[in-house]
């Protein structure tokens, strides 16, 4: 894979951590988040768990 594809999984995995930052974070403002933490959790996870994967693989290749 391309140096531009993995700064752009990147950005996407630092957007999910952000999201994931702000749904557990309890700011007693209306969080549009807060009804959904478990799923953005396991979201978060499956990501990571995704990339490490292409990652993985994309270094046996080479």
């Amino acid at each position: 894979m391309n140096k531009f594809l993995w700064v752009f999984l990147a950005l996407i995995w630092i957007a999910a951590l952000i999201v994931l930052i702000i749904a557990l974070t309890e700011n007693g403002s209306n969080d549009v988040f807060a009804d959904y933490k478990f799923i953005i959790g396991i979201g978060f996870i499956a990501i990571t768990g995704f990339l490490r994967i292409l990652y993985k693989r994309s270094k046996v290749g080479n």
